[in-house]
């Protein structure tokens, strides 16, 4: 594949991508970066639109998985591509160690009509989220547990933000995610009839002990101030994670982590025992 060639540090496309690590810019534009080939991957099969991808071969890692995903992937999806200097893509990249491919991709602004759940659904509801890495990290969680959808409600944080999809390794963009306020998501919470469980240490009912089986969503508030005292009052029962150390409470991703393999133990056990039920009810027929 023939690329164009950009060397100075100082070309508009490159100061531009250095724009996109600002909220502001990325707003304006509705564009963002995404720096890796994994993450890249990601974004392309959940259908996202990459409007270029910046390479510099000399960082690519060995082994020729990189040339080839440019080859052959980037080809096949017809992103434009251009090559930068080495100089330019360390001024351009946001990683201390560069694998060599930078995209830039359309924002998506899913709305909560947008969700398509599962039965029984699991929905994490995330209120107020401040570091990027926290929200990377538990977006890994969440896609590994099995979760329809991710709501982000009243978030300070830019779900764009590169240290987010950095850290969620490019996850972020397997899961659909949506952002709204507390107005909305209360009154689709209750249009959906869907069941809200809040995580808090100001509860004697510890997160193993209530039932994940059923349609449910799971909250969690902020690193500094948990959940607003407007969610705990809508709260349909209220979960804290057993600590037996000094500290009262689990990091934010920690505990998101906790409680949504909790809810996965649960659901994949029922459906052991229904396929034990299912055997065993075939063969006393037989």
């Amino acid at each position: 594949m023939e690329a164009n060639y950009i060397q100075s540090r100082q070309n508009e496309q490159v100061k531009n991508l250095v724009k996109l690590r600002e909220r502001k810019h990325r707003d304006r534009q509705s564009r963002f970066l995404i720096e890796g080939l994994r993450e890249i991957g990601h974004a392309l099969r959940a259908g996202f639109e990459i409007t270029q991808v910046y390479i510099c071969p000399e960082f690519y890692p060995a082994g020729g998985a990189h040339a080839d995903f440019v080859e052959k992937t980037l080809q096949a999806a017809r992103c434009p591509v251009t090559r930068l200097s080495t100089e330019a893509f360390e001024k351009a990249s946001v990683r201390e160690g560069p694998d060599g491919l930078i995209a830039v991709a359309t924002q998506q602004n899913n709305v909560l009509s947008d969700l398509k759940l599962s039965q029984p659904p699991l929905i994490l509801i995330l209120e107020g989220i401040e570091k990027p890495g926290n929200l990377g990290a538990i977006l890994r969680s969440a896609d590994g547990a099995g979760v329809d959808a991710v709501i982000l409600v009243d978030c300070v944080l830019d779900l764009y933000n590169p240290n987010a999809i950095r850290s969620s390794q490019g996850l972020l963009f397997a899961l659909p995610i949506v952002s709204t306020d507390r107005d909305t998501l209360s009154q689709w919470l209750e249009a959906q009839s869907i069941p809200c469980l809040a995580s808090t240490p100001d509860t004697d009912r510890l997160h193993w002990d209530v039932d994940y089986q059923c349609g449910i969503a799971l909250m969690m508030g902020s690193e500094s101030d948990g959940l607003s005292p407007y969610w705990l009052e809508r709260a349909t029962q209220k979960i804290r994670i057993p600590m037996t150390g000094q500290a009262d409470s689990l990091n934010v991703a920690a505990a998101a982590a906790v409680c949504l393999y909790e809810a996965k133990r649960q659901r994949s056990l029922s459906k052991r025992q229904n396929k034990i039920y299912k055997k065993t009810s075939q063969a006393s027929q037989t």
